[in-house]
């Protein structure tokens, strides 16, 4: 079997008294596809979120290529050097243009020099298919183009897992095809990934697995076909009907 590339065992994260996060376990190997799906509230997010210490585990671990990330001392910023983040909102910053906006990581944190962070880019941007858009910025742009720019700019950083949370919910229903697009050729290319999202359509066809969260725990894992076609636990046929419900 594989190593893992990224790996929870037993995370609990708490704010306070509320105890968002209660043991939860997850294993990624390099090229795979997890989705990670359930009711808001449920602890995704507040998963993605400690596995790349934008919050810091109240208890368990988090292992990167074998190596605790999640300890005391460990470095953060190297950390999500190697675990990428995309948001729901995208975070770009207003004043850059894209090219500018994905250029900037790699020069101040991997030290690229301005005109190779800008090729860089300027490539990444072709990828995510916006390039004719770099000298654009942000309130320029649409939706659905600032979120594949914040794509570009993860990638950017080379990482050895992306992670995205739920990276259309804040789209308007006419961009959400373009940037699940622009995910399904990165699948196609074997970026390794985690992925909150709400597209059951979507989780069907890229996932390698789907785990279904509720109420801080993992209810239920398998292929996309047992959670999703056929699961066996009660809370997860709820969320799947409520989900059918509102398409």
């Amino acid at each position: 079997m594989s190593t893992p590339v990224l790996e929870a065992r037993g995370l609990h994260k708490q704010f306070g008294s509320l105890e968002v996060l209660r043991g939860v376990d997850l294993s990624v190997v390099k090229g795979e596809v997890v989705v990670v799906v359930g009711p808001s509230g449920c602890g995704k997010s507040t998963l993605l979120r400690c596995l790349n210490l934008l919050e810091r585990p109240t208890a368990g671990e988090v292992l990167l290529d074998g190596e605790l990330i999640s300890g005391p001392g460990v470095d953060a910023n190297r950390v999500r050097q190697q675990v990428g983040m995309v948001f729901q909102r995208f975070h770009l910053f207003p004043h850059l243009s894209a090219i500018d906006n994905v250029a900037l990581a790699p020069q101040r944190v991997l030290g690229l020099s301005e005109g190779v962070a800008r090729e860089r880019a300027a490539a990444l941007l072709d990828k995510v298919g916006v390039g004719a858009r770099m000298l654009a910025h942000p309130q320029e742009m649409s939706g659905g183009e600032q979120q594949r720019v914040a794509i570009a700019r993860a990638l950017a950083m080379e990482p050895e897992v992306l992670l995205f949370d739920e990276p259309t919910s804040s789209l308007d229903p006419e961009w959400v095809g373009e940037v699940l697009k622009t995910m399904h050729d990165l699948v196609v290319e074997g970026v390794t990934m985690v992925v909150v999202t709400h597209e059951m359509g979507f989780a069907r066809e890229v996932a390698d697995a789907v785990l279904f969260m509720d109420q801080g725990l993992v209810v239920e894992r398998g292929t996309p076909e047992e959670v999703l076609g056929n699961p066996q636990e009660e809370r997860t046929r709820v969320f799947l009907r409520r989900i059918l419900e509102r398409k």
